[in-house]
């Protein structure tokens, strides 16, 4: 049954490609499905080739493939030029967290902190998933080469790429203080949240309702399986976790 499904989903894209009316649609429907195009997809046009009835559909199928062979082939050269090229805005991150001798310790002043954020907003227009990728990438390679430190900055990037796409213009109420508690280094989100807690300006269940709102904001609002959407879901379930410990904490003094 799986396969047949795939064998449909296949034709149903491939008739699309037929149908196309220009090389402009035909260009984003191959970048729009390129994880598509595998064996399968190429396997699928030479059966569909072998049995088409005439001699003009064969040819419609073979222009076809010859087509998508080159868009992929772009799209590509265009990935790989754009990992380059984010590897190199990512190197300048980094740069913005070393200390004054270029060298990086952690954890991070708050100037050096400052400094990442700035490059980060430098940068927004490039904060994306060719960005993320590298960084995914350097913190396997340089944990397989035993960097444990350079492990942790990549961490802490991701962790400041995602403070900066989670908050929001909110500044009362217990979104203002979600913001404020997502902007804040992680060394500080102990004290603040109890600071808040004490204050009334949060609860454990509205700041839990906040936490799910922004995460369904992420499940939504970004591509499912995306780097963007596992970095700042991590993110949100790591503030709600520490949250809930505070919150318990809290709780058990108070019955003493």
């Amino acid at each position: 049954m799986n396969s047949l499904k795939e064998t449909a989903a296949l034709d149903d894209l491939i008739d699309q490609m037929l149908s196309a009316k220009s090389q402009q649609e035909m260009a984003r429907m191959v970048a729009e499905n390129i994880m598509a195009i595998d064996t399968k997809f190429w396997m699928r046009i030479a059966t569909r080739n072998d049995t088409a009835a005439s001699k003009e559909d064969k040819d419609r199928l073979q222009d076809l493939a010859t087509s998508v062979m080159v868009l992929v082939d772009a799209v590509r050269k265009r990935t790989e030029q754009q990992l380059e090229d984010s590897g190199k805005i990512l190197q300048d991150i980094l740069v913005a967290a070393a200390d004054e001798k270029g060298e990086w310790y952690l954890p991070l002043t708050t100037d050096q902190v400052t400094n990442v954020r700035a490059a980060l907003d430098r940068h927004s227009a490039r904060l994306d998933e060719a960005l993320l990728s590298n960084a995914f990438a350097w913190i396997k390679k340089s944990s397989e080469d035993g960097f444990d430190g350079m492990v942790q900055l990549l961490q802490v990037v991701l962790q400041l790429y995602a403070a900066r796409a989670l908050r929001t213009a909110d500044t009362d109420g217990v979104e203002g203080a979600l913001n404020e508690l997502l902007y804040a280094e992680e060394r500080q989100w102990y004290p603040l949240l109890r600071s808040m807690a004490a204050s009334g300006t949060i609860t454990e269940a509205s700041l839990t309702e906040a936490l799910q709102r922004r995460m369904e904001g992420v499940v939504l609002g970004l591509q499912s399986g995306s780097y963007a959407q596992r970095v700042q879901a991590e993110y949100l379930k790591e503030m709600e976790s520490r949250a809930k410990g505070v919150f318990k904490e809290l709780a058990a003094a108070n019955q003493q």
